[in-house]
């Protein structure tokens, strides 16, 4: 197998930050990356992820929810005939 050489520009402290986890495992940036490119090449996507965290609209929609809940002005039905009718009625 023939080997090339991939230079790329990166931010300092993401590098770093890398190299010390890639350490930890036992594992260099040339395996990383490899394992990386034989990922995008058999999946043909990349996947980009992103802190579960709520914006403040959500964080807001949550908390009216969390008082209509605790107010007692939900409705609950025990079935779906029940909620069907709610609905037509």
């Amino acid at each position: 197998m023939s080997q090339t050489v991939i230079n790329f520009k990166t931010d300092s402290k993401l590098k770093s930050e890398a190299k010390e986890v890639l350490d930890s495992m036992g594992l260099n940036f040339s395996v990383a990356i490899n394992a990386y490119l034989r990922k995008l090449i058999s999946e043909k996507r990349i996947e980009f992820t992103v802190p579960e965290i709520p914006n403040a609209r959500l964080r807001k929609a949550i908390k009216d929810a969390d008082k209509e809940y605790k107010s007692g002005k939900l409705k609950f039905y025990k079935n779906h005939e029940d909620f069907e009718k709610a609905l037509l009625s």
